[in-house]
């Protein structure tokens, strides 16, 4: 079975009160990855209600919601067929009939019901036991492992998983937080596990993070050589597009997609680029939309600018090169960053009276 990647973008994009036809759009892009079901809490597309049935969007959102009467009434009321029951493992207020009787009012109008469990970080296994008599009871198309306070790391999520997948009675999803900066570590260990399905955002927005959808998706076909779906040589400029439209800028150094992810600038490095890309870039930035990007600073040698004024069809000779690295670095150190064309361009001409 192929990985499938599910979407908490959508659920940013309504947390922040996007207008309707903008989260449409950023929908639509995400289809073209294989990114088929949005997760949204219901409290964040409630204002949208009298609208969402109309805009097409009801049929691929999972609705999220509280083991509530009025939360169930409400998914109910909008439409939505497919609903996840949030449930917390170390919850003491909730005893375990309320769940029951939760996933019995999903069933009656949701065509596929899940069970979304948080803190489950907390409970080795095995304790995990009580659940699996309900998810047999209704039916349960998946149960979600929310690693919601971020208390994995990849060899606990690997073990945790593994170990509950010899025990369930239906497929499991796993879905990271990113607090310290380890979702998509977590997402793969996940994968690793035997898990297929994996719960990501665009650049991993949220208010507590998910796993990048970008960097799961190329880890997908990168590593697990899964190379069904669509090219992402857009996946830079649609991710881009997406956060845009939540009035979120892209970092240049963003891994995968960043404008900068694929610049280099020290001496041996580029050297080494310029030989063998594979020896420092795992994809090639066309693959995702980017190009090759090599910056001229205090950190470059001379081979750094042989290879850059050969990119403008100049050669430089040995001699050459090392006088205008010297000033080079000069005005980087001075300037406290790389230098840019227009600046390397000018030393040139200066050095060679071409001004």
């Amino acid at each position: 079975m192929m990985t499938e990647l599910i979407d908490y973008t959508v659920d940013e994009a309504f947390r922040r009160s996007v207008d309707l036809e903008e989260i449409g759009a950023i929908s639509w892009i995400l289809q073209r990855y294989g990114l088929n079901i949005f997760d949204v809490y219901l409290r964040h597309i409630h204002a949208y209600r009298s609208a969402i049935a109309s805009a097409g969007l009801a049929e691929r959102i999972r609705c999220r919601v509280r083991p509530t009467a009025d939360d169930l009434s409400l998914a109910r009321s909008m439409g939505f067929n497919k609903v996840a029951i949030l449930w917390s493992n170390t919850s003491v207020q909730m005893p375990l009939f309320k769940l029951d009787a939760a996933l019995k009012a999903a069933r009656e109008f949701a065509e596929e019901t899940y069970l979304y469990i948080e803190d489950l970080s907390a409970t080795h296994y095995p304790g995990f036991d009580v659940y699996w008599p309900l998810v047999e009871r209704y039916g349960v198309t998946r149960v979600i492992y929310s690693d919601s306070k971020s208390k994995l790391d990849p060899l606990i999520a690997r073990s945790n998983l593994a170990g509950l997948l010899e025990s369930a009675t239906c497929p499991l999803e796993f879905c990271g937080a990113n607090m310290l900066g380890l979702a998509t570590a977590n997402s793969l260990a996940a994968l690793k596990a035997g898990v297929k399905h994996i719960g990501v955002s665009v650049a991993g927005v949220g208010s507590k993070g998910k796993a990048a959808m970008e960097e799961v998706l190329m880890a997908v076909k990168v590593l697990w050589k899964q190379t069904q779906g669509p090219s992402p040589h857009t996946l830079a400029d649609d991710c881009e597009a997406i956060l845009s439209a939540m009035n979120i800028k892209l970092p240049v150094d963003k891994a995968v997609i960043g404008r900068n992810v694929f610049a280099h600038e020290s001496g041996i490095h580029v050297d080494g680029i310029a030989k063998n890309p594979e020896l420092y870039e795992v994809i090639r930035p066309e693959e995702v939309g980017l190009g090759r990007k090599l910056f001229i600073g205090k950190h470059s040698g001379t081979a750094s600018l042989k290879h850059k004024f050969r990119e403008w069809d100049l050669e430089l000779a040995s001699d050459e090169a090392v006088l205008l690295l010297e000033q080079v670095r000069e005005l980087a150190e001075r300037r406290k960053r790389p230098i840019n064309d227009n600046e390397l361009m000018e030393i040139y001409k200066r050095q060679n009276g071409l001004e």
